[in-house]
């Protein structure tokens, strides 16, 4: 099975850091799903979400932004063919 390409490389230095939702164990934020988000301070737009990965079933919550929950938010769950 090849792996989804993803929005997001943590290793390499040139990518953006800090709050971007990310499945560490997976290695990869194709197969997040945002389960709820809560505005922390609208001033500074940081948002509390939390998030759970259909592959390897984590989940964490994580301080971010709305831009950066938008990638996963717009778009489906990955569905692994049967």
């Amino acid at each position: 099975m090849e792996k989804p390409s993803c929005t997001y490389l943590p290793r390499d230095s040139l990518q953006p850091r800090g709050g971007r939702p990310w499945c560490a164990a997976c290695d990869t934020d194709s197969y997040l799903a945002v389960d709820s988000v809560v505005v922390l301070d609208a001033r500074r737009n940081t948002l509390a979400a939390a998030v759970s990965c259909s592959q390897c079933r984590g989940s964490r919550v994580l301080a971010t932004t709305s831009e950066l929950i938008a990638a996963v938010l717009a778009r489906a769950p990955h569905l692994a063919a049967s």
